[in-house]
């Protein structure tokens, strides 16, 4: 594979942004084999967003001969406060994490942050490092991630939280740290304190974030594109935002069914979203199962195809909701059947109040 290919495959969808690709192209110059990570918080049931958007990413990555690691964040999981802060429980919640993301990503690398911060001075050296650095603005400028707005129930673990995450770069040795759109503000002063400390350059990735199945929110005036990307994500604490990755068949079919869908519109459409950053990257194509009094079966291997009909009228939403279920099934199948018996224990665990 060619220099170009490689950089058009990081770019391909889901990516949002390479930040920059003249710096991602001097990294393959410079380097063979460039280290990348992605975190995830361990703070309950993965949705599809979680494990095919951003799976689909990261095998991208590693097809363009990137070293891939996936980072399972249980300090960063303490820290904000998610599942009770029980580190049995966390620590039990990780192995499924780590089943799931070696079906989804098997060439990955996966690291859990208590073996990677064991014994490890350097790393929390660094932590203080950087927050001598980092006023309470700037920290406070990327708590986006933590999907709150009010600053005033913040806890100081929280403010930790973007610097540990910046930390973690470093003692992963990575060169391409890629998340969500939502994280973008923490890579970003990543990257300023790393040039202030002449530390190492890194080139961040972030992907598309899914939306909710439900109807965009409205968002405050004056509220930036972050802030307005993660009022509209899939979000996993939210009853009926997602779509689980251990989802039933007809679990998958009902959520499809009730997602905000309306004739003709493509902005922001929830089902259109799902159709262009996972089904057809993942698939190749969206085949389209209807009568011939309804204009027979269509497939579909351009999303620009795709939306150009549903704007059109052309296309149904209950026959784009149908095609979108049917799809999703497919590439959720190989998961539950890997996961089988365990559903039970895993749902459980994440129940737990």
């Amino acid at each position: 594979m060619d220099l170009d290919e490689r950089i058009n495959l990081v770019k391909s969808e889901p990516t949002s942004e390479v930040v920059t690709v003249d710096e991602l192209r001097n990294l393959f110059e410079t380097k063979s084999r460039p280290k990348h990570y992605i975190g995830f918080e361990i703070s309950g049931m993965p949705h599809i967003g979680h494990v095919l958007l951003a799976g689909k990413k990261i095998n991208d990555l590693e097809k363009a001969g990137v070293d891939t690691q996936i980072y399972l964040a249980d300090w960063h999981t303490v820290a904000n406060n998610k599942l009770g802060g029980d580190w049995e429980r966390i620590i039990e919640a990780s192995k499924f994490y780590r089943k799931l993301f070696g079906i989804a990503c098997p060439r990955s690398k996966v690291v859990l942050g208590s073996d990677l911060y064991h014994d490890n001075d350097d790393f929390w050296k660094l932590v203080i490092q950087m927050a001598r650095k980092t006023t309470m603005a700037r920290a406070t400028r990327t708590l986006i991630i933590q999907g709150r707005s009010e600053k005033d129930t913040l806890h100081v673990s929280q403010y930790l939280y973007p610097i540990m995450q910046a930390a973690d770069i470093i003692a992963l040795n990575a060169d391409i740290p890629h998340a969500g759109m939502d994280q973008r503000r923490v890579h970003m002063l990543a990257k300023e304190l790393f040039k202030e400390l002449k530390l190492r350059e890194i080139v961040p990735v972030h992907h598309h974030l899914l939306p909710s199945l439900h109807e965009p929110p409205k968002t405050a005036d004056g509220a930036d594109k972050e802030e307005i990307v993660a009022a509209m994500k899939m979000s996993k604490s939210k009853p009926g935002w997602s779509i689980s990755v251990l989802a039933t068949e007809a679990e998958v079919k009902a959520a499809m069914q009730a997602a905000w869908c309306p004739p003709g519109v493509t902005f922001e459409n929830p089902v259109l979203a799902l159709c262009r950053y996972i089904l057809l990257p993942s698939l190749g194509s969206l085949k389209v199962e209807r009568g011939i009094k309804y204009g027979g079966d269509v497939e579909y291997s351009s999303f620009s195809a795709l939306e150009s009909e549903y704007a059109a009228g052309k296309l149904h939403p209950a026959d784009l909701k149908s095609a979108a279920s049917s799809s999703l099934n497919l590439l959720l199948d190989p998961i539950r059947k890997a996961i089988g018996s365990e559903k039970e224990r895993i749902t459980e665990l994440f129940a737990q109040k």
